[in-house]
């Protein structure tokens, strides 16, 4: 919810207080009076809390006082009710494929060939690794508990939480831009947690750091809920489909590797790995459909997906003994 900062001067107006339990939040919209810790002043404004529970609209069930990078989080679990959401007119009336990568965080395209958007990556790790390193090594010279070393700490600390904030910011943008523009959306059901943990390839501790900072699993977790908040149909293609290695334009299915670029033996069409898989996608008809009415928010658990031509052979997950997996597939690495 916010962090401690200094009062500015100036005459507060009359507050206004409603008390959940231990939790006393005042309506003057700048204050938070927690037990034990006393009044802290926040960073984000209070006045719509206040307003909707003035109305009787909210109820604060519980809060969560937490400590991230730094800052001290007031976290309100709230029981709203809320207004009728904006729904989309007809499911069918846009299709879309979303095929999320490393160059780009995700690329958009239509059934009809033509690619719709381009998201570009953040990249935030790449673009803070040097100023990491450069911290990591003063903190190794300093002397272990002592204040120098707490100072070093807390600024890395910062810079892991100000990552993440960018990379967090980047795709809930994308996911409530998708849910509320496009009526049905087909992504593709990587394993991110196997890819990796994928090893012995040329750079592959690069590659495993690149695909860590472009969360792929995160935009399908997140449109999982969101489309049933906004009435889009979200399709999950299955975790095996080659879309990135199909041609689009015959359906040719070679091996492609880790190209960027790749011409069809067939027709000998020129294609772009990330625009190809999100046509791919947009034209996947044989996908499990997460139904809105099913989908009241975050999943808590993902079903095995079975793989298609091998009956009884399930996406291995983590924990399993390394002589039930699965052989590497080169189109996802998992």
């Amino acid at each position: 919810m916010g962090f401690p900062r200094f009062k500015k001067k100036g005459r507060d107006r009359d507050r206004v207080t409603f008390t959940t339990g231990a939790i006393r939040v005042e309506a003057d919209r700048r204050h938070v009076t927690l037990p034990r810790i006393g009044t802290v002043r926040v960073y984000e404004n209070t006045r719509r809390l206040e307003r909707l529970i003035a109305k009787g609209r909210a109820r604060i069930l519980a809060a969560t006082v937490s400590c991230a990078g730094g800052r001290i989080v007031v976290a309100f679990r709230v029981l709203v009710a809320r207004p009728q959401q904006p729904r989309l007119t007809s499911r069918d009336s846009s299709i879309v494929g979303v095929d999320v990568g490393v160059r780009v965080l995700a690329t958009v395209g239509a059934p009809d060939g033509t690619i719709l958007e381009r998201v570009p990556n953040p990249r935030p790790l790449d673009a803070a690794l040097k100023e990491m390193r450069h911290l990591g090594r003063e903190r190794s010279r300093r002397t272990i508990r002592s204040r120098r070393y707490r100072q070093t700490q807390a600024r890395l600390t910062r810079l892991y939480r100000r990552v993440a904030d960018i990379r967090a910011h980047h795709i809930h943008n994308l996911t409530t831009r998708l849910a509320k523009t496009h009526g049905r959306i087909v992504v593709e059901g990587l394993d991110a947690a196997g890819m990796l943990r994928q090893k012995g390839l040329n750079g592959a501790r690069a590659r495993r750091r690149g695909l860590a900072d472009s969360a792929l699993a995160e935009p399908r977790r997140q449109l999982r809920y969101k489309s049933a908040w906004y009435g889009s149909q979200l399709i999950e293609a299955d975790r095996w489909y080659p879309s990135s290695k199909t041609c689009h334009k015959c359906g040719h299915v070679q091996d492609i590797g880790w190209s960027e670029h790749w011409t069809c033996e067939r027709c000998s069409a020129r294609h772009q790995r990330d625009d190809n898989a999100s046509i791919n996608l947009a034209r996947y008809e044989t996908g499990q459909s997460l139904a809105p009415s099913a989908q009241s928010g975050p999943p808590t658990s993902v079903e095995p997906t079975v793989r298609p031509g091998h009956p009884g052979l399930v996406a291995v997950k983590r924990g399993r003994e390394a002589g039930t997996r699965l052989p590497n597939n080169p189109e996802t690495g998992c």
